[in-house]
């Protein structure tokens, strides 16, 4: 099958399920309708809805638009939760009355995952490091999405990093992920009260790269792309995004990390941490996932990525998965939430 008509045909039928699918039931049931009937009209319009999404998706004139589709996907996630639960009991009650309780339900429920996608919760780390000659503290950041986000949002990200006194800052990837984000749009970088490192992530890929990258390094960030840089006695492993992991083994190689120092890798995605362990480096840095975002799209990201979000450890080496400080597309949250996360890095053995 062609990619193009397969991607297209994905689409349409992603935009039915989360969006269209459960709208049209919902007005079934509050208009004593047949739900076969109401589905077969919203999978004749799946087309047509996919269309118009993808247009303004990829049209950097149509920004308002394209956010408003975005918080449509959003919103018609929230309700298709509601409607699979509520099927259950339509088989016992008047579809009418669920209709109405669904209806009720879904402002309140989006308004939670509205909520969620503009709180930050910190996750403290206790990572042993007896390489280091004193303790230190990172804070990892991770799936911003500005862009997706604004430049507002980006000032409450700083100004919790800066309430959290680290010596370092380092972003894991998906820091922006529009072409229209400016130098100005990510101005509040330069306010980061401590030397800060990043990684590029899928979605800096996506844009005009270079450009992106002169934005945010125009703030004082140090951008890593498949190189180490040693500071305060952490040596850092910046690696380019690849939608594949092979070239890691290779390229983890061909760089040569010191094996006295303490390592961190910074590698956008989580299914790159076989090679971390072969070459021994002490902790990896992740994010991408989200976690899913929003339920349960978790259950099909955990098949994608088995270490979706948390700490892991093994043969001595960790791995940590941020479930991202920001979101993609729709500013909502449903089972997940926005996440910082302040590592301490301890010279003492950590209980």
């Amino acid at each position: 099958m062609n990619r193009n008509l397969a991607f297209r045909l994905i689409g349409t039928l992603a935009l039915f399920i989360a969006v269209l699918a459960p709208i049209f039931t919902l007005a079934a049931w509050l208009l004593a309708k047949p739900v076969w009937m109401s589905l077969l009209i919203a999978a004749l319009l799946s087309p047509l809805a996919f269309y118009s999404f993808w247009y303004t998706l990829n049209s950097s004139h149509n920004m308002t638009l394209r956010w408003c589709w975005m918080q449509v996907l959003g919103i018609g996630t929230v309700l298709l939760l509601l409607v699979v639960i509520a099927s259950f009991f339509t088989f016992r009650a008047n579809p009418q009355s669920i209709g109405l309780v669904v209806l009720f339900a879904w402002p309140v429920l989006s308004a939670v995952a509205l909520w969620q996608a503009h709180s930050i919760t910190t996750r403290h780390l206790r990572i042993h490091a007896a390489e280091l000659d004193a303790s230190l503290r990172m804070v990892q950041i991770s799936d911003v999405h500005v862009g997706s986000r604004s430049g507002n949002y980006l000032r409450k990200v700083v100004n919790t990093v800066n309430a959290h006194n680290p010596d370092m800052v380092v972003i894991t990837g998906d820091l922006l992920d529009a072409s229209s984000v400016t130098e100005t749009d990510l101005i509040a970088l330069a306010d980061i009260q401590c030397p800060s490192y990043m990684c590029i992530g899928n979605h800096e890929r996506y844009v005009d790269l270079d450009v992106a990258l002169d934005a945010i390094a125009a703030h004082g960030v140090t951008i890593l792309r498949d190189e180490i840089f040693i500071t305060n006695g952490v040596q850092l492993i910046g690696v380019d995004d690849r939608d594949k992991p092979d070239a890691l083994p290779e390229l983890l190689a061909r760089l040569q990390p010191d094996p006295n120092l303490f390592s961190v890798l910074l590698y956008h995605r989580p299914d790159g941490w076989h090679a971390a362990i072969q070459k021994r480096i002490n902790l990896t840095l992740s994010g991408h996932t989200h976690a899913g975002q929003m339920f349960p799209f978790g259950l099909l990201v955990k098949r994608q990525y088995p270490q979706m979000a948390g700490l892991f450890t093994k043969e001595n080496c960790s791995l940590f998965v941020s479930t991202g400080t920001g979101t993609w597309g729709p500013i909502f949250r449903l089972g997940t939430r926005n996440e910082m996360t302040v590592i301490d890095l301890h010279t003492e053995a950590v209980d």
